[in-house]
């Protein structure tokens, strides 16, 4: 029951903080490049959780807070998918391909950087 509460807790932090991302990156990108840059970060921010979870086990017990709590609740596939909508085929391709290409990069980024010397 306890991890249902972490997850909860999480997502709420995780959509407050996707909100506030985006209306910081509103004067500088579109929606839809907001969005690939905010699944891109939290593509990154999951992979460094990953990385230091794994490394402890007290720090595991927390991963329904920061996993698919506060970076489920963070990036936004669902709203990625919605904004397409609004793009050229073209442009909608691009950021498919950018959104796909980037974000398990940026996950597996993350990992590395905080896994390197274990």
């Amino acid at each position: 029951m306890r991890a249902y509460g972490l997850v909860a807790a999480g997502s709420a932090a995780g959509a407050v903080a996707r909100v506030l991302v985006g209306w910081f990156a509103a004067p500088l990108l579109d929606d839809a490049w907001s969005t690939v840059v905010i699944n891109v970060l939290g593509c990154l921010a999951i992979g460094v959780a990953a990385g230091v979870m794994a490394s402890s086990a007290a720090m595991e017990r927390w991963w329904p807070l920061v996993g698919p709590g506060a970076l489920g609740g963070f990036t936004t596939f669902s709203a990625f998918v919605v904004l397409l909508d609004d793009l050229s085929v073209a442009e909608a391709a691009f950021v498919v391909v950018a959104t796909l290409a980037l974000c398990p990069l940026a996950a597996l980024l993350g990992e590395k950087a905080v896994t390197r010397g274990s």
